[in-house]
């Protein structure tokens, strides 16, 4: 799998890749030296430190159709751990025995009865449910699944299934296959790409190689869907 993709920790602290320009300037990395992308809660999104979104069919629990995601954690080549956008407000008591939650609020829910270990529990906290919590708490969870990334259309993506779409140097959008550490790309068709979150002015940049095609010197420079700026 190499590196695994970096995930933002909070929304005052990032796990790499910040913005180089501002909320008026063209955010073009000065230099080109900022590159890559980072998974985590669109929540903690913004034009300083965007966060990677993605298309998600997941399986298990109560939330099994087509939606809107992000990646919580890489588990694979392709394979992603993941949460709806939409299924912030499951009722603990709904749970599904042996599904992954990701707790959204505390409120009074005993977690740790569910199966969430002890000590404090606080938001973002991630635990297979061992026992559905009793009626009437107030706490809220989200449901996680394992998806894979595909080649397919959106609203037609096959249960366990993501996408994660990139606009290429024509403003096409295009699937990604594989992400390489965060900072690179590969398609379905075999193309590695620089990635990146910023509008892009100058869409190839150097990497320093031989100019083979096992070593280029330059490459594309693309943009990756996200939470912040499209």
């Amino acid at each position: 799998m190499g590196r695994p993709l970096k995930i933002k920790i909070s929304d005052t602290q990032d796990a790499g890749f910040n913005n180089p320009g501002d909320d008026s300037a063209a955010r073009t990395p000065s230099g080109e030296l900022f590159y890559g992308a980072v998974g985590g809660n669109p929540n903690t999104s913004d034009y300083t430190f965007p966060v990677m979104t993605c298309r998600i069919r997941p399986t298990g629990g109560s939330v099994t159709t087509e939606g809107d995601g992000f990646i919580i954690k890489q588990k694979g080549a392709r394979k992603y751990q993941v949460s709806r956008l939409d299924a912030a407000a499951i009722d603990p008591a709904n749970a599904v025995v042996g599904c992954v939650l990701r707790v959204v609020s505390v409120g009074d829910t005993d977690w740790e009865a569910m199966g969430a270990g002890k000590g404090t529990i606080a938001a973002g906290h991630i635990f297979t449910v061992t026992a559905a919590a009793g009626a009437g708490t107030s706490g809220t969870a989200a449901e996680c699944g394992i998806c894979t990334l595909t080649n397919e259309a959106d609203a037609a993506l096959s249960t366990g299934a993501m996408t994660i779409t990139y606009t290429d140097e024509g403003s096409s959008a295009v699937r990604i296959e594989r992400l390489m550490g965060g900072r690179r790309s590969v398609d379905f068709s075999g193309n590695v790409r620089l990635i990146n979150f910023f509008n892009i002015l100058d869409d190839t940049v150097k990497v320093g190689g031989s100019g083979s095609s096992a070593s280029p010197a330059t490459m594309d420079l693309v943009q990756v869907e996200n939470a912040s700026l499209g």
